[in-house]
């Protein structure tokens, strides 16, 4: 087995290590393989836009694993999935605890990569700024879909939209 792919395997676990923790601590462990579910199936979705607009055309990031149609779909499934698995289980938080858990997962991510490197970011702006605007939006529009589309209903987007 190649470096990048046990990078990619490490980086994956620490991620979904990450994800039972906070399943655990929002109480919610009983939910877990349908978070789970739920989760991947959004997370392919948003990763693959993500990765293919973002990633590859625009080339604000790359890959150790490449581009290829397995790395994609592996990246997508696993790693936005999980992602989206984190940000399923949220929906009752306050925007403010929200946005604390996303800087939370950040950092997970990140520190992962550093160590396990699986991605590179290829952009000009400061890397922290661009890393919480880039998460931070990313597990809003997870959010919006599930409220939208899955009738998983968020708490902070129901107050938003009361306003």
């Amino acid at each position: 087995m190649s470096e990048a792919w046990l990078n990619f395997i490490i980086v994956v676990f620490l991620q979904f290590l990450f994800f039972i923790i906070h399943a655990w601590y929002v109480k919610k462990f009983s939910d877990v393989p349908r978070t789970l579910g739920w989760g991947i199936l959004i997370g392919i979705g948003v990763g693959l836009f993500s990765d293919l607009v973002l990633g590859k055309f625009f080339g604000l990031w790359s890959y150790t694993l490449g581009f290829g149609a397995l790395p994609l779909i592996l990246s997508a499934t696993f790693v936005y999935g999980l992602l989206a698995a984190n940000t399923l289980l949220m929906q009752r938080s306050q925007l403010s605890h929200f946005f604390v858990w996303t800087i939370i997962a950040t950092a997970v991510y990140e520190i992962s990569n550093h160590f396990f490197h699986v991605w590179t970011y290829k952009f000009v702006f400061p890397p922290t700024i661009f890393l919480l605007i880039g998460y931070f939006g990313t597990v809003i529009v997870i959010a919006t879909i599930s409220h939208i589309f899955l009738g998983r209903r968020f708490f902070f987007i129901d107050n938003l939209l009361k306003k």
